[in-house]
């Protein structure tokens, strides 16, 4: 059993690594021109590697509140990159980091109630922000915040049917909105509903 945690996280580390390069990958000069003009397919692997990462650290170190700590942080650092004037290759690993962070922070964080209540609010403020008619750039941040909400509040909340419940009221809002040609900002929404949806419905299933 020690061999196989050992192993895990071998992996957990070696993911995170391998994801991070991937993911900043534009930013390294010295790379081989044609790895940098790959780099939307590499951050695409960067999502998949950081996100096992996340799950392993989860499950594999015995510290849980200390990964809690070092995602809660990972957490806040995204938010900075998402709305604080920040380089562009920073701006463009919001998600990756808020995603998988939340998987990480979700598994191991000790205060389960506070966290309920964070990640529903953050999922209350990305919903917000989806449809208020005055700030455009927020609407194109809300999906960073829709889905870790989403993804913590399905780890921690402890009704894991309710947890169920939500995601499939969003997928059913999210084919609602796509299939009506009325409501052109609630069309326009329909594809981050679903996806909220499904990543609430998926985590909630395998926790």
């Amino acid at each position: 059993m020690e061999t196989k945690e050992k192993r895990n996280q071998l992996f957990a580390v070696g993911f995170f690594v391998l994801g991070m390069f991937f993911l900043y990958v534009e930013g390294i000069s010295f790379l081989p021109s044609f790895i940098v003009q790959n780099a939307v397919l590499l951050k695409g692997i960067a999502l998949v590697l950081l996100s096992i990462a996340a799950i392993l650290a989860g499950t594999a170190f015995e510290n849980k509140p200390r990964i809690a700590i070092i995602s809660g942080v990972c957490l806040v650092m995204g938010l900075g990159f998402l709305y604080l004037p920040v380089p562009s290759i920073l701006q463009g690993s919001t998600f990756h980091i808020l995603f998988a962070t939340a998987i990480a922070f979700g598994m191991t964080t000790p205060t389960k109630h506070a966290a309920t209540i964070g990640s529903a609010a953050f999922a209350g403020i990305g919903i917000l922000f989806l449809y208020q008619p005055f700030f455009p750039v927020l609407n194109s941040t809300a999906l960073h915040l829709l889905l870790p909400g989403v993804i913590v509040f399905s780890i921690v909340f402890s009704q894991k049917t309710v947890c169920e419940q939500i995601s499939i009221g969003f997928i059913a809002l999210g084919l609602i909105a796509l299939c009506q040609p009325f409501l052109m900002l609630f069309y326009q929404t329909g594809f981050q509903l679903l996806l909220t949806g499904l990543t609430g419905f998926i985590v909630a299933a395998h926790r």
